[in-house]
């Protein structure tokens, strides 16, 4: 009898209501990159250990490509509910929002995002939102210390001991830490994240979050499990798409990739913006951002996206979370097309306008998406729904333009057909680029 066929790698998504397992081959020098197939199975946190879907998924798998033994296995997983998260900067403009875009960037959710001197108040917060991450930043490298120390010292007070990330003013950072270590926390120091006036340097915290995550997931239950014969850490899923992100627009330029999921819609771009509208700009934004709005999906938030619409329009009765009959299809395309459109307009910056003694003055606030000639589904909604692509065609500027600054209208929409987005992410840490991408770029069909 037949031994189990060799392949390259699997990678499980863990989310958090299904699991998915792909099988990957051709990923070494000189092979032919191609998904094998995928299994699919309900994520069994409720069931006490996430082990139990992924071994589900995994049979489902091999119904269809029979015994596999894969040469290095991958995760990424949303199972936890995402690594809850506070964010702590000395001004609200300046590091709050650096440090909120690194925390963003990496999967985080956060919670809370406070500027200046935490107060009793802030303190009260903090413990509501229960974070399994704190980001404390503060201070250009060489500016005010002051801050970022009596913040220090008030988190020092709180009861919970989560990780501290600190990514502030690098002259601050060993008493900050020695605070911090005293009392208790486990801390990683990483670099400023807002080095200077108009200057973002949030990668390295990113990285400093993705690897905060690998030890805050291991408390869904059974993911210890799932860490015993996973090669390399496990990802946080928004990550894994944002690294995919990266990688498309190395080759492809300036992208959006849009994630309509059941409980929020997640949105990626990759791009500096055009040099018109940086021109114009009033604040400096990543190079890679990632949104989440925790308010738009199919099925757990269907009640506030349907609210958005005009109440004759409106699906009655919701959708369930996986569709069987045509009208309740027909409702989950319309909340996805709706979360998707709202979801990419926040993202978006927008054009506004000043008063000066020389007149009226034209500025750009936020994300600059107009270089964007690329927008990319991925997710569940997206990919399985009928009639994808016409779901993201609204989420573009009109032919008339407008203030936000939204892909073009002539931007090119396409989906990730085999739904390979976050798997790919996990696989560019173990493989090369070029097979990567090959992978993507046949699920895109570019």
């Amino acid at each position: 009898m037949a031994g189990p066929r060799h392949i390259d790698a699997l990678v499980a998504e863990i989310g958090s209501t299904t699991t998915v397992v792909s099988a990957f081959d051709g990923l070494v020098e000189g092979g032919a990159p191609q998904l094998l197939g995928q299994g699919f199975a309900p994520t069994s946190v409720a069931a006490g250990d996430v082990g139990v879907g992924v071994e589900a998924a995994r049979t489902s798998l091999e119904a269809t490509t029979g015994p596999i033994d894969p040469r290095v296995t991958l995760a990424t997983s949303s199972a936890a509910g995402g690594l809850r998260m506070t964010v702590h900067g000395l001004t609200q403009k300046m590091t709050a929002m650096a440090a909120r875009e690194a925390a963003l960037g990496a999967g985080g959710v956060v919670e809370l995002t406070t500027a200046g001197r935490l107060s009793d108040h802030d303190l009260t917060r903090i413990a509501a939102a229960a974070p399994g991450l704190i980001l404390l930043a503060g201070g250009v490298e060489g500016g005010d210390s002051e801050v970022v120390l009596h913040n220090a010292a008030r988190l020092a007070e709180i009861t919970a001991r989560p990780i501290v990330v600190y990514g502030g003013n690098s002259a601050a950072a060993d008493e900050a830490r020695a605070t911090l270590e005293r009392a208790g926390f486990r801390v990683r120091v990483t670099a400023n994240v807002y080095p200077g006036v108009d200057e973002l340097d949030i990668v390295p915290a990113r990285h400093a979050i993705h690897d905060a995550f690998e030890e805050h997931i291991t408390h869904a239950p059974g993911m210890e499990r799932i860490g015993e014969f996973v090669t390399g850490p496990i990802l946080p899923t928004p990550g894994a798409v944002l690294i995919a992100a990266e990688l498309l627009a190395d080759t492809l330029g300036d992208l959006v990739v849009i994630d309509v999921g059941g409980a929020t819609t997640d949105v990626h771009s990759v791009t500096d913006g055009t040099a018109e509208i940086a021109a114009i700009a009033t604040d400096p934004q990543p190079h890679a951002k990632r949104t989440v709005e925790g308010d738009l999906g199919t099925y757990v938030s269907a009640a506030h996206v349907a609210a958005l619409l005009p109440e004759a329009g409106r699906p009655d009765p919701l959708p369930p979370a996986v569709p069987s009959t045509a009208g309740e299809t027909a409702a989950a395309a319309l909340l996805a097309r709706t979360a998707a459109r709202v979801a990419v307009e926040r993202h978006a910056g927008q054009l506004t306008y000043l008063y000066t003694p020389r007149g009226r003055q034209t500025v750009a606030r936020g994300r600059d998406l107009t270089a964007c000639r690329l927008v990319i589904g991925t997710g569940g909604a997206l990919t399985r729904l009928p009639d994808g692509t016409s779901m993201l065609e609204g989420v573009r500027a009109s032919a008339a333009g407008g203030e936000r600054l939204l892909p073009p209208a002539d931007a090119r929409v396409v989906l990730d057909r085999d739904y390979v987005l976050a798997a790919c992410g996990a696989l560019s840490t173990r493989f090369r680029a070029g097979s990567v991408l090959a992978l993507m770029r046949s699920s895109l069909g570019l």
